[in-house]
């Protein structure tokens, strides 16, 4: 997030994070085994949610597009890496890319249902406000990383997620990067 707390500038894609605070991104998504976003992070950034500044595998991908909205010839839909899609129209593999279908209705519990039968061990939310502040909301996070630039102000654009009343328990620095860790109590 940028110093004034905002996502983006004026609601538009907007590159906030220096080479090294990417470089560690990069890093926890080969880490770990799954990265989610939901449809309108998809659509705005068309993001390739693989590893790319540095050595790893790539992550499962998981969109969530209950509408399927996102294009096929977006980077999500790529051959890099395996992708899922949790939507409601159809059940369906082709080949590296797995349809799930759940209902909306109690959405956090069916897709926590579909990622474990996916047998999914753990996965990193990138997505945007919408998606994060849900996870937020529903206590299904175990740990967050707030990248914020310091000498960075958007004036205007999407808020980031709030985290309410969670100290840091570790905080570093990458140049005008600073990254706070938290831990879900």
């Amino acid at each position: 997030q940028s110093a004034d707390g905002l996502l983006d500038k004026d609601f538009q894609p907007t590159s906030i994070s220096n080479p090294l605070a990417n470089q560690f991104v990069h890093q926890l998504r080969a880490d770990e085994h799954a990265i989610l976003v939901g449809t309108q992070t998809a659509l705005n950034d068309n993001p390739a949610l693989t590893v790319r500044n540095v050595e790893g595998v790539n992550p499962v991908r998981i969109l969530i597009d209950f509408d399927l909205k996102v294009p096929y010839d977006f980077n999500i839909y790529n051959r890099e890496a395996k992708t899922i899609v949790i939507n409601s129209v159809k059940e369906e593999i082709q080949e590296h890319i797995h349809f799930i279908k759940i209902k909306k209705e109690n959405f956090l519990q069916e897709l926590m249902d579909a990622l474990y039968k996916a047998q999914i061990q753990s996965v990193i939310i990138e997505g945007g406000r919408f998606t994060l502040q849900q996870f937020i909301n529903g206590n299904l996070w175990d740990e967050a990383i707030v990248i914020r630039n310091e000498n960075l102000n958007l004036e205007n654009g999407t808020k980031a997620p709030v985290l309410l009343d969670i100290q840091p328990f570790k905080k570093e620095n990458f140049r005008d990067n600073s990254l706070a860790f938290y831990k879900n109590k």
